[in-house]
């Protein structure tokens, strides 16, 4: 038992961490989700509907992007070119 001076507040105890590590392995994850998309085209796993992740006109809409994407950013480049050569110019000869 313990007689000690009674005390207002508790003091904290330790923190204990129950933390159990993870092993992850990326080689295997795809590896299993390649297997289940061969299972689903296959037909083998009833349980879920095979939808296929490429359909028509997905590539063609991917480069319109990229090439929206990349035209905008010329675009950029070029008007802080020209911004960059007014500052230059107005600070040199002036």
């Amino acid at each position: 038992m313990n007689m000690g001076i009674p005390r207002l507040f508790k003091l904290p105890e330790h923190k204990r961490f129950n933390y159990q590590p993870l092993y992850y392995d990326p080689e295997k994850e795809r590896k299993e989700e390649r297997n289940r998309e061969i299972e689903r085209e296959l037909g083998i796993n009833k349980d879920e509907v095979y939808i296929p992740k490429i359909r028509h006109g997905s590539f063609r809409s991917h480069y319109r992007k990229e090439h929206k994407i990349k035209s905008i950013s010329n675009i950029r480049l070029v008007l802080i070119i020209i911004i960059l050569f007014f500052v230059a110019y107005l600070i040199l000869f002036r």
